[in-house]
């Protein structure tokens, strides 16, 4: 039984004193990301009123269902130097940028249809895929704002397709 606990210890110090992944970039191309919102304070909406939604086409993210998005990243920003989004969506802008590893942070400030402020944190898995979190607290058209959001996204390809947006900061 020490054996076991001293090579639990000796796995452990090793696994904490790797270093950090440095990922300089990801792939430029067309990325898909997955967006799972959790909103607090919102109303719940029973099934029968979703499944009527569904009928109609309309998918909300709730009750674990991601919003999915095709982005068109460009060689620019698949060098990290900038957000991948773009810093006017929605009177929203970015501060405090920062790539460092495997990791990227930074701040959202927004003033326009929601107005508030917020976090984002992403780990880069590979070039190809990443994970992160966003958090935002504030009022959209006089309502309470309280959103923690699950972001991933991977890469799909090389080649854009023509109605892929590309956005340009």
């Amino acid at each position: 039984m020490p054996n076991r606990v001293a090579i639990l210890f000796l796995f452990a110090l090793l696994a904490t004193s790797l270093p950090v992944l440095a990922i300089d970039q990801i792939k430029p191309g067309q990325w898909e990301t997955a967006i799972k919102v959790q909103m607090q304070g919102l109303p719940a909406i029973a099934p029968e009123q979703l499944e009527q939604l569904r009928q109609f086409g309309i998918e909300l993210p709730v009750g674990g269902n991601a919003i999915i998005t095709q982005q068109c990243i460009t060689p620019e920003q698949a060098k990290l130097k900038q957000p991948l989004l773009p810093q006017t969506e929605d009177g929203c802008s970015v501060r405090n940028y920062n790539h460092s590893g495997n990791k990227v942070t930074g701040d959202v400030s927004c003033n326009g249809t929601i107005k508030g402020s917020g976090k984002f944190d992403m780990t880069l898995l590979s070039d190809s895929a990443f994970q992160g979190n966003l958090s935002m607290q504030g009022t959209a058209q006089g309502l309470p704002v309280n959103q923690n959001s699950e972001i991933s996204g991977k890469w799909v390809k090389t080649a854009c397709d023509a109605d892929i947006p590309s956005y340009q900061p």
